[in-house]
């Protein structure tokens, strides 16, 4: 037994395709292996897959939405830019590929599962959400507008990727493999002038993300 002064570290490694977990001891003696776990090989192909991505109207959210349709998915675009997401969704369908839009304020909370709900019965499933809406309102931390910068920030960027992934969820675990991404930021890790709302959100964002991997990975539903 390792005394009460040595520290017992989880590691994890995967091994000719088994998954070995094991606790070890400060110096290395002691171990005590928690499980085995046979792995199998996930196909990368997103075909036939259905996605969801969130700021769909431009940028990266419309580069991620082309990238699926020409891969096979079937794409949910959600954006709160009638016009623009107008455009997107007839691009894709121009190009062949199976879409369609969803206008959607994701700073309301209330309408985020309807929506969700809506797309799976839409096109049968949910397999795939990319958090990716984004929004940066630069305001001093002493300004009169600094609070409704900060919810406006917050609600969009943080908030609205837990509601998105608790609403889709019920339908990821009905997925064969359930894939989350939410888009950070560099700001995540750094800072700048202005930017508190912002980069706390995304700070946010990264732990968001470790910790739901830790939790629905053991459920075949990656995060990243």
């Amino acid at each position: 037994m390792a005394s009460l002064t040595q520290v017992w570290v989880w590691r994890e490694s995967i091994v000719s395709g088994v998954r070995e977990q094991i606790l070890t001891d400060s110096d290395g003696r002691n171990q005590t292996r928690i499980e085995n776990m046979t792995l199998s090989r996930l196909s990368r192909s997103i075909d036939g897959k259905v996605a969801i991505v969130t700021g769909a109207a431009s940028g990266m959210g419309r580069a991620t939405a082309h990238l699926f349709g020409d891969e096979g998915a079937s794409v949910a675009l959600l954006d709160i830019d009638s016009e623009k997401l107008d455009s997107v969704v007839s691009e894709m369908h121009e190009a062949g590929y199976n879409a369609r839009g969803w206008l959607l304020d994701l700073s309301d909370r209330g309408a985020i599962q309807g929506v969700v709900d809506e797309i799976a019965e839409h096109f049968g499933g949910i397999d795939i959400l990319i958090n990716n809406a984004g929004i940066s309102i630069p305001v001093a931390v002493d300004s009169d507008d600094y609070g409704a910068a900060w919810d406006k920030v917050v609600a969009v960027l943080l908030t609205a990727q837990i509601m998105m992934i608790r609403a889709a969820l019920p339908h990821l675990r009905e997925a064969e493999c359930g894939r989350i991404v939410n888009i950070a930021s560099t700001e995540g890790l750094g800072a700048t002038r202005y930017g508190s709302p912002y980069t706390a959100a995304k700070t946010g964002v990264i732990g968001l993300t470790r910790s739901l991997a830790v939790e629905l990975g053991r459920e075949a539903i990656t995060v990243n």
